[in-house]
């Protein structure tokens, strides 16, 4: 992912939350205590290195190989590996509320993506109860509800530019 900060182009989804958690310390997207920091700066680096590409392993296997029985080997080796990262999300949130703990921080949001494209790519996603449970809390958040939102019409825009008026 790409965003244009301050007038430069800032990359990767752990450096851009990490800046935004710095640049707006009022919200409150990480912990104060710099141990607690690190476990989160660390937790969305396993996001990015791991959850993402497995899913990306079960999405998009034409990326990861050529040829039918080698595309579809990848496809359920990214879809046993992405099931078992959800299933990992969920154990770190049941008992606490939050990924990281009791509190909300920017893991919240980067791990709200993972939620939807299970939804979306027919996962059973609702099995993970603390993740489920999570992910219902998530969304009654105005401004995840609003980001949520704006990107589905972004992604309707996308698939149906005809159907957007100006």
């Amino acid at each position: 992912m790409k965003k244009p900060v301050d007038g430069k182009v800032l990359v990767e989804n752990t450096a851009i939350l990490t800046y935004l958690a710095r640049r707006f310390p009022e919200k409150k997207l990480m912990p104060a205590d710099p141990f607690e920091e690190a476990r989160c700066i660390a937790t969305m680096c396993w996001f990015s290195s791991v959850v993402h590409p497995s899913y990306q392993r079960s999405h998009r296997p034409e990326r990861f190989a050529e040829g039918e029985a080698a595309q579809a080997a990848v496809k359920e080796n990214g879809r046993k590996s992405f099931w078992a990262n959800l299933q990992e999300i969920d154990a770190m949130i049941k008992g606490n509320g939050w990924v990281m703990g009791r509190e909300f921080t920017a893991v919240d949001g980067y791990a709200l993506v993972f939620y939807g494209w299970a939804e979306r790519s027919g996962f059973s996603v609702k099995e993970l109860s603390a993740y489920t449970a999570w992910q219902e809390r998530m969304m009654k958040r105005p401004t995840v509800k609003k980001c949520v939102e704006d990107e589905q019409k972004v992604s309707a825009a996308l698939l149906h530019p005809d159907s957007v008026r100006h």
